[in-house]
């Protein structure tokens, strides 16, 4: 400690305190004496102690001083407290012993064992105030949340132990921890912070009746979706809502808030993976990276993880004003350099603005994730549809040629499979650009396909959480409907580590777990609501044009694995341009025409997508085997 703090700290120091440990002090040197000599020489030796005990008092609380140990609360003690008093007492003795015993006399000496037990009986007794005002204050603390919300706390780990002493030492949180829940067999029956493992989560449910419990919290922060799932089925007779602790990265406004409500993309979240992301820092530093519909949930994204990896100089794009001044605005508070970031409000299908930035800033690293991509919508309004997936991404496409561009990869869709409406099939046309842009100069362009994400904007939860706000019914398209979800980080993570491994014109896929039924998000949805099915009803309305009942990741089924176990490879974007030499213009030549016919509004351009897809179209494996019929893109006969 510097003289400024150790000043400090003794204009803070309490004389209660201090009192209490001069009287310690004392009756430990006594105390000593008397157990090493007897009652006999007691008061012999007692009389040297005396003419020592001003300096042993002051060497004491000198010491004790100078580690701190009158900084800390005593009813806050903790064992790092404990061990500071420790060093302060070893430290303080050592100075007595040469003071007291090797500079005086032999007349004066104290006893050499009078030292140990000295120092034994100054620390049990110095500690042992301070543990006894902590547990004074601790018992009343228990006594009072005795009549909170009785809570079980799932996980007798770490954080399980620092929950429930946090409960019971603060009665202001209306906390009764009556117990633990844990699957570790070797954890029953044990006893931790003074509560007691109650069983498994086999025995939940009898816990919960036995107990009259009334909460339940999960002190587990990256518990699987499946166990959340299960705690959210098994609580649910009980009317009682799980909660989930806060991890730190959560408090974004400082909240002293320390555990929340479980929420769905807690129920759909996958076991972590280490992911290695020195490979995507080598992409992005020191270079001009372009994100396209920057201002998007994708794009948003990946521009807070490039921005991570420190580019040289950041191209964020958007049409949309406000999204991109979000992003922007987000952006530039974690760089002090003003032309690290930079705005480009500029429409895909503005071709002549877009060649003047991309002259300009001549970017060397390209992720293309601006779209159109809401099924109903572009099957409603499939030539601007066209006009903004399909030529924008092809003018996107030759710029980036004509100006360098080393690494391209564009942000596709599960939809992109087979596809059923406008949406997926010009995500498809747009692979095969991005192929086909691959084989000519050799250079990265790839596609990354994956399913859906969790809180884009516009997507399937906020819809439904609208609708359960509202009072219902709960709109479903199909019971057996299934989607496949991530989580917005994990995707796009997994998008830059696919730009650093793939190979010019690949398609990399990304591995989204098990498909889910949006009839189970839509029930567990109802239920961390506080809502019941009865009072929410789930209609089911069929499906819309353009969707399918369940979306496919792959085409062919026999994608390479990759060096990244969630990455899997279509080789040459899963077409046959790259052994057919007059596939290229084929389909360049019928791009064109259907870019034409689009922007003509001429029915025509529906054709030639159609035309399109069906030819570049690789049945799956299974499909070869069974003769099993494959659906194909139909124009809306609306247009």
């Amino acid at each position: 400690m510097t003289f400024k703090q150790t000043f400090a700290q003794i204009r803070r120091i309490s004389s209660k305190h201090m009192g209490v440990d001069i009287l310690v002090i004392l009756a430990s040197a006594y105390a000593a004496i008397y157990l090493r000599v007897g009652f006999d020489l007691f008061p012999f030796y007692a009389k040297i102690l005396n003419s020592y005990l001003p300096a042993i008092l002051v060497i004491r609380l000198a010491c004790m001083i100078a580690f701190g140990c009158y900084s800390v609360m005593w009813r806050y003690i903790s064992t790092i407290d404990a061990a500071r008093l420790a060093k302060a007492i070893a430290l303080s003795t050592a100075i007595i012993v040469a003071i007291t015993f090797f500079l005086s006399g032999e007349v004066m000496r104290l006893p050499r064992t009078f030292y140990v037990i000295d120092a034994l009986l100054a620390a049990i007794g110095l500690m042992g105030a301070r543990l006894y005002r902590r547990l004074l204050y601790e018992g009343r603390a228990n006594r009072e949340s005795r009549s909170g919300k009785r809570t079980l706390i799932y996980g007798a780990g770490e954080n399980g132990r620092l929950l429930a002493h946090r409960f019971k030492s603060d009665s202001a949180l209306d906390t009764n921890v009556v117990g633990f829940i844990d699957d570790a067999n070797k954890k029953a029956d044990l006893i931790i912070q003074g509560v007691p493992v109650l069983g498994n989560r086999a025995a939940l449910a009898h816990v919960i009746e036995k107990f009259e419990i009334t909460q339940l919290i999960v002190a587990i922060p990256d518990m699987p979706g499946e166990v959340l799932r299960e705690l959210v089925l098994a609580t649910r007779p009980y009317n009682i809502k799980p909660r989930v602790v806060t991890r730190a990265s959560e408090n974004k406004k400082n909240s002293v808030e320390i555990y929340r409500e479980i929420e769905l993309p807690d129920l759909l979240n996958r076991p972590k993976r280490t992911m290695d992301l020195s490979p995507v820092r080598e992409l992005v530093r020191g270079k001009r990276v372009l994100v396209t519909g920057a201002g998007g949930s994708i794009g948003s994204e990946l521009a807070r993880q490039i921005m991570q990896n420190e580019p040289g100089r950041l191209l964020l794009l958007d049409h949309s004003e406000y999204n991109l001044y979000e992003i922007d605005k987000e952006l530039r508070l974690s760089t002090h350099d003003t032309k690290q970031v930079v705005p480009l409000m500029i429409d895909l299908k503005d071709e002549a603005s877009l060649r003047t930035a991309m002259l300009e800033y001549a970017p060397e690293v390209v992720f293309h994730a601006a779209a159109y991509k809401h099924v109903h919508l572009v099957e409603s309004n499939p030539y601007p549809s066209i006009l903004n997936n399909v030529a924008g991404t092809k003018t996107l496409l030759e710029l980036s040629r004509e100006v360098g561009v080393d690494t391209f990869l564009m942000i596709s869709t599960d939809k992109a499979v087979n596809p059923a409406g406008v949406m997926g099939s010009t995500k498809r046309v747009c692979e095969l650009l991005v192929t086909a842009m691959a084989l000519e100069t050799g250079r990265r362009y790839c596609s990354t396909r994956f399913g859906n994400v969790l809180g884009s904007s516009g997507s399937l939860i906020p819809l439904l959480k609208t609708q359960i706000q509202n009072g219902g019914p709960v709109t479903v398209t199909h019971p057996d409907m299934t989607r496949f979800f991530m989580l917005i980080p994990e995707a796009v993570s997994l998008v830059l580590t696919a730009a650093t491994i793939a190979r010019p014109g690949d398609i990399n896929v990304l591995r989204m777990g098990e498909p889910v039924k949006i009839l189970d998000i839509a029930s567990s949805l109802i239920s961390l609501m506080g809502k019941t099915e009865g009072e929410i009803p789930i209609v089911f309305t069929g499906l819309r044009p353009g969707e399918k009942m369940f979306e496919e990741l792959y085409i062919r089924g026999d994608e390479l694995t990759t060096v990244h176990p969630d990455i899997l490879t279509l080789t040459n974007g899963d077409s046959e341009m790259a052994s057919e030499p007059g596939e290229i213009i084929r389909v360049r030549r019928t791009v064109d025409e259907m870019i034409v016919a689009a922007g003509e509004g001429s029915k025509e351009a529906l054709f030639k997508l159609n035309e399109l897809v069906k030819s570049n179209y690789v049945p799956a494996a299974d499909e070869h085997k069974d003769g099993g019929t494959i659906t194909y893109f139909h124009s809306p006969t609306h247009h």
